[in-house]
């Protein structure tokens, strides 16, 4: 019995943590990288960092990293349900 490939749930969730964790660790550099303040004049050399975005990215991200852990779970217990039948 092959249980690997792009339908294998195991996989699929790792991806979705790498995912998320990915999405989380750039929404955390640009809220890192944003200095709170907002130049005076337009492309003045400050970055502007649209924060309210950043946060919302990084909480994306932690859902994504749930949910995919949640796959991961399942197929863990579907697997180990599979071995219980064919022993």
């Amino acid at each position: 019995m092959q249980i690997n490939g792009s339908g294998n749930p195991m996989n699929s969730g790792l991806a979705g943590i790498q995912q998320g964790q990915d999405k989380m660790t750039r929404a955390a550099q640009e809220i890192a990288s944003s200095s709170g303040q907002m130049p005076v004049k337009p492309n003045q050399g400050v970055k502007e960092v649209d924060l309210e975005k950043a946060l919302l990215d990084q909480k994306q991200g932690q859902r994504e990293v749930e949910v995919s852990a949640k796959v991961v779970q399942a197929g863990s217990q579907m697997i180990g349900s599979l071995v219980d039948l064919k022993v």
